[in-house]
């Protein structure tokens, strides 16, 4: 207990009488003794995905290595060496020995998670770096939306962009009206980081009406599409 005592009074070092935080200057190379990783760094993820905010120490001889909110008040303590230290599983420390890394990953990112981050190695005195954490929400673009039209017998291809992505999606669900279409036959769907495509063969009039992009923690996209007979006229 007289151990964490005195190292939540180390974590009050950075903050002054009139509450404001106050990010220290390491170097001008944004690099210490004690840090691999650079102060200010910066890292973007997507609602609903996982963010990984970088700690490598170098070295800190018997410190302790915690994880601390700072733009809230009264600022936060995440964990302490690898253990959490708030009743949210979200958060928790990837620490590999030989790289000498101590990140703080949140899962199932919630937009309140933006904000700034403190990586403090309990040394005397206390020194540290801080992360700033950027949230996107990603989305779902489908090209040539709102309206497609298609001769019939021809091969339909939509193209599905996820914009403001931050990891490559689980999966992509895509739906003909209510219904997912993924493994039906003549249909192939591929998916890289950030495009999904949806080829299907012979179209004809039964494959008109609505189309759905449904990636993983992302705003969904939609397409009408006209699958015309030859005798409707020509493609437009």
């Amino acid at each position: 207990m007289v151990k964490l005592s005195r190292d939540k009074r180390a974590y009050e070092t950075h903050r002054s009488k009139d509450n404001v935080v106050k990010v220290p200057s390491i170097s001008s190379s944004g690099r210490s003794s004690v840090f691999a990783t650079a102060n200010s760094t910066s890292v973007a993820a997507q609602i609903g995905g996982t963010a990984k905010l970088p700690c490598i120490v170098r070295k800190f001889n018997n410190g302790v290595v915690s994880w601390i909110r700072k733009d809230v008040t009264p600022p936060t303590i995440l964990t302490i060496g690898l253990g959490p230290y708030i009743a949210d599983d979200r958060f928790m420390v990837e620490h590999a020995r030989h790289l000498q890394n101590w990140d703080l990953v949140i899962k199932h990112v919630r937009p309140s998670d933006a904000g700034l981050y403190e990586c403090q190695v309990s040394t005397h005195p206390a020194t540290s770096i801080f992360i700033e954490l950027r949230v996107t929400e990603a989305s779902a673009e489908i090209i040539g939306a709102p309206d497609l039209h298609v001769r019939a017998g021809s091969t339909l291809r939509l193209v599905c962009t996820i914009l403001h992505s931050t990891e490559t999606p689980l999966y992509v669900f895509w739906y003909h009206d209510q219904r997912m279409i993924n493994h039906d036959a003549g249909v192939k769907v591929t998916i890289d980081r950030s495009t999904s495509v949806l080829q299907l063969q012979d179209a004809d009039t039964t494959h008109s009406g609505n189309y759905t992009c449904d990636p993983a923690n992302a705003v969904p996209a939609y397409i009408n599409v006209h699958v015309l007979n030859a005798t409707e006229g020509n493609d437009s």
